[in-house]
């Protein structure tokens, strides 16, 4: 549209006319998408977390919408999670930039004795109970410098951490379509922009739930696939009618992979310790396990080389590379399966329902290795580079938000590798 401000001299036309064009500039600048009018938009970024994508899955399917990010941003070829490689450590490992020993969300099952009650993904009074999330979130670190930052469904979103909540939010509700998700962000970049969050957040679970039921090779696998990438595009379709492609970074993560399982390798725990000795708090693949009548050496030596497919540790002499030792919630005795076993607490039956796709082995697996891909003014176009951390996307997005980053575990040197 022409600059309707360079037609119009204010000192050569009648007051009645200069009204008319000054109404008439004010209608058409209202009229225009947002981040057209007004004051140009402060950095943004928008991250949708894709749970259970595995490194690989962009060759599985077409995928116009992720190829267009990918083709026109930075891609790493894999992104490493921490252990366990389960959902809620690695959701609050990307946001943090702390490894799950250290924020103290050491599985999607925890206790501990300064707590009341159990954190469970379905107990939700204790998902939204701020005293199980340490460190520091990605939108706590932009609200408390002066932004707004929402999120939908992320991990850790429910709860008043460190007193602050995002500035939008909402208790998860797995029925919502992806489509909804998508929209409730449009919705927010709908907003003026001094109203409108820098940071938005939300969660995709459709290659997780596949990957579990059917396999990460199934066909099931590939159709959520594509469901994912049609939501992408409705995302990048929104940003293209709002006149926000070229302002707004788009960053796709997962927070683990998959791999395939299968009932001819399960390993009982019932074959080797009498479960009323002992409190599972965690199990498949990973173990986290609390003595009861047992001491921990007795639990440990019933367990260790107990099976040749499950490594089992005491707590100080987990690998190193875990950073999984300090933490007061790390149980006594910490162990995990080889890929594609799983560790159940008794033998399976016929009928027992079974995940032929599971996550939580150790992070150096490859197939537990997940995505990463980020487009933006921001970003570099076209690159791709070597795997890294999940707990080094933090500071890069800190820097992109122009926000101090809280302390944390991961490396500020990646943000030369991805950002322009």
């Amino acid at each position: 549209m022409p600059s309707l401000r360079s037609t119009v001299r204010p000192t050569r036309l009648p007051a009645i006319a200069l009204l008319i064009a000054v109404a008439v500039i004010a209608a058409c600048r209202a009229a225009l998408p947002a981040g057209r009018a007004g004051s140009p938009a402060p950095p943004t970024v928008i991250v949708l977390s894709l749970d259970g994508w595995r490194w690989d899955y962009h060759t599985k399917a077409t995928l116009p919408a992720m190829r267009r990010l990918i083709d026109g941003g930075v891609r790493a070829e894999e992104l490493i999670p921490g252990f366990p490689s389960k959902t809620f450590p690695n959701h609050y490992s990307i946001v943090t930039g702390l490894y799950p020993g250290h924020h103290g969300v050491i599985g999607n099952s925890m206790v501990d004795p300064a707590i009341d009650g159990r954190f469970t993904l379905a107990n939700r009074e204790q998902v939204g109970n701020a005293a199980w999330w340490g460190g520091e979130p990605l939108w706590v670190t932009a609200i408390r410098q002066g932004r707004r930052a929402s999120a939908l469904f992320w991990p850790g979103s429910e709860a008043a951490i460190g007193g602050v909540r995002p500035s939008d939010w909402s208790l998860y509700d797995g029925d919502v379509p992806n489509e909804a998700r998508v929209d409730r962000l449009l919705a927010w970049l709908d907003r003026p922009v001094a109203e409108r969050p820098v940071l938005l957040l939300t969660y995709l679970g459709d290659a997780d739930e596949a990957g579990h039921t059917y396999g990460p090779d199934s066909a099931e696998l590939t159709a959520a696939l594509v469901r994912i990438d049609r939501a992408i595009g409705r995302l990048l379709a929104g940003l293209d009618a709002r006149g926000l492609t070229g302002q707004v970074n788009v960053v796709l993560v997962s927070d683990h992979g998959m791999a395939t399982a299968s009932r001819d390798r399960v390993i009982a725990l019932s074959d080797y310790v009498d479960l009323a000795t002992v409190d599972v708090v965690d199990v498949n693949p990973n173990l986290a396990i609390i003595p009861k009548t047992l001491t921990a050496d007795d639990v440990y030596r019933r367990l260790a080389g107990a099976h040749p497919h499950l490594r089992v540790y005491r707590k100080a002499e987990t690998p190193a590379a875990w950073r999984f030792r300090e933490h007061p919630r790390i149980p006594a005795i910490v162990g995990v399966a080889d890929e594609g076993w799983s560790v159940l607490r008794a033998p399976l039956h016929a009928n027992d329902r079974f995940s032929l796709g599971n996550h939580g082995y150790d992070p150096e697996v490859r197939a537990m290795h997940g995505l990463f891909v980020a487009s933006g003014p921001a970003f570099k176009r076209g690159v791709v580079v070597p795997a890294f951390e999940n707990v080094d996307i933090y500071d890069v997005l800190a820097r992109v938000l122009g926000v101090v980053p809280a302390p944390n575990d991961g490396d500020p040197r990646l943000a030369a590798r991805l950002l322009r």
